[in-house]
């Protein structure tokens, strides 16, 4: 189905472009352009040093705008034979593209207002979450129709997972948040920030950056609990493909780490701090697709040997 190559197509797109962006800031070329939507009044200047890097993101973007309107149309010409929730969201990818591109022009005109550039990163997240959302309700057609299976794991198990995504999109936000205030260098000592776990009375830049950390922790934590319990429940032969991801997102999390911690000792070297964001957007797309294919189900509990009763709700479509 058109849709959901479109939607894959877009999310890879997306995924690249969030490694564009974080080029642009951590170059400096933020306001390389100082009008938009043009570049010193061309739609093509000359593409060289910082114009290259953020006239450059700019073209990329609207690669991402368009191929969305393409997603848009082809969910909305599927019509009833994608699941009814496509069209709608793919209506919402449109409308949060636009609104992305908005705040980019909001960015550059008002001079790398905090609020607003910490804003279009966190766009960015929900759009690619969204977009992987589409994805995954359109992976499986038979017969020329949309059929989309959600497992029964135990309710405590998916309200871990639920926890460990919502984590994940505040790790993300406060991210954002440290490198839009100019926090990424607060706090140069690791594991401690200043000597302390939350150095209460530091300048606000230091204490969101101690947050971002501690923030940090609890995810991984939280994480590396949630996903051995998952796999437990879910079948060899029938989840491969979830059983893997499981296994992926923890040591994803694991580079993670390392990442943002030779973010600081590097002092926010750019293949680092690029890496660091491009991996954070890999674990929260990662936990939205577990999200969106398991469910928490009162049928579903673990036997005494701690092995597998699950997947009633394999037979039944939403």
């Amino acid at each position: 189905m058109w849709t959901h190559r479109f939607a894959i197509a877009t999310a890879v797109l997306t995924w690249l472009l969030l490694l564009v962006g974080g080029i642009v800031h951590g170059t400096g070329s933020s306001l390389a352009c100082p009008d938009w939507p043009l570049c010193f009044g061309q739609f093509f200047p000359t593409m060289e040093g910082n114009v290259l890097v953020e006239h450059g993101h700019r073209l990329f973007a609207s690669a991402v705008g368009l191929f969305t309107i393409g997603l848009c149309v082809a969910a909305l010409r599927d019509g009833k034979r994608a699941h009814r929730a496509v069209p709608a969201l793919s209506v919402f990818a449109l409308a949060l593209v636009i609104f992305q591109g908005v705040l980019g022009g909001l960015t550059v005109i008002y001079r790398l207002p905090t609020l607003i550039s910490w804003a279009h990163l966190c766009t960015s997240m929900l759009f690619f979450a969204t977009l992987i959302t589409i994805a995954g309700l359109t992976r499986h057609v038979v017969n020329g129709q949309t059929r989309f299976h959600r497992d029964d794991v135990p309710p405590g198990v998916y309200a871990l997972l639920v926890l460990t995504t919502v984590l994940c999109y505040a790790q993300l936000a406060l991210g954002g948040l440290v490198r839009h205030t100019g926090g990424g260098l607060a706090c140069l000592d690791i594991p401690l920030c200043r000597g302390s776990l939350l150095p209460l009375g530091e300048h606000p830049t230091v204490i969101i950056h101690a947050v971002h950390r501690l923030n940090g922790l609890l995810f991984a934590l939280v994480l590396f609990i949630t996903a051995p319990r998952l796999r437990r429940f879910l079948r060899r032969e029938t989840d491969a493909a979830r059983r893997g991801l499981l296994l992926a997102l923890p040591l994803l999390m694991l580079v993670q780490i390392g990442l943002g911690i030779l973010s600081v000792w590097s002092y926010l070297g750019l293949f680092y701090v690029t890496a660091h964001l491009g991996v954070g957007a890999l674990l929260w797309g990662g936990l939205v697709l577990l999200c969106l294919s398991l469910r928490g189900s009162r049928g579903s509990a673990e036997s005494d040997g701690g092995a597998l009763v699950t997947a009633s709700g394999q037979s039944g479509a939403v």
